[in-house]
């Protein structure tokens, strides 16, 4: 893939408002070459400064700012086969049931536990072995993150079931409503 046609092919998703592009997508774009030839030159092209590598085979836009809530909705990329909600110290964090910001977002994942360092932040996933089925009514969806959301009280189950630190829980007497 030249530098024109990648220039030309991010314009043109730009324009449909694509800001994370994944590697397919390059392919497709570029008539699906070697998948070698490809590689080395979208690593060219990031050593250039044209396009950055947000994580594994995905690329930001540089025509279209990412969105405010875009950590969270790369999740969507990175796992696009998995059911995952955001729970453990995330959602604990915004609940104020613990005092400290995390230093990643915590997802429970079907798929298998591993973290992205992303230039956009961390991403940790966290495998569980729950039905999916059993979460209902415990996850609400966040519509401008899209992505799932546990309730803080799953959250604190989830914390617990995977040997999260607790220590930063603040009593129950002491959480907001």
């Amino acid at each position: 893939m030249n530098r024109k046609l990648l220039l030309e092919s991010c314009k043109t998703l730009a324009a449909a408002g694509v800001w994370c592009i994944p590697e397919s997508t390059l392919s497709a774009c570029a008539g699906y070459p070697d998948k070698l030839y490809l590689r080395v030159a979208l690593t060219r092209h990031v050593n250039a400064g044209l396009i950055e590598r947000l994580g594994p085979k995905l690329y930001s836009n540089p025509f279209l700012k990412a969105p405010s809530s875009a950590l969270f909705r790369l999740t969507n990329f990175l796992r696009p086969a998995d059911s995952f909600y955001l729970s453990c110290e995330s959602i604990l964090s915004e609940h104020g049931w613990i005092s400290q910001l995390p230093f990643c977002l915590t997802f429970v994942t079907t798929g298998r536990s591993y973290r992205y360092s992303t230039l956009l932040g961390d991403i940790d996933f966290v495998h569980t072995e729950e039905d999916p089925d059993c979460w209902v009514g415990h996850l609400q969806r966040n519509e401008d993150r899209q992505v799932w959301e546990a309730s803080p009280e799953k959250a604190l189950t989830d914390l617990r079931r995977y040997k999260r630190n607790l220590d930063l829980v603040l009593p129950e007497s002491e959480r907001p409503e």
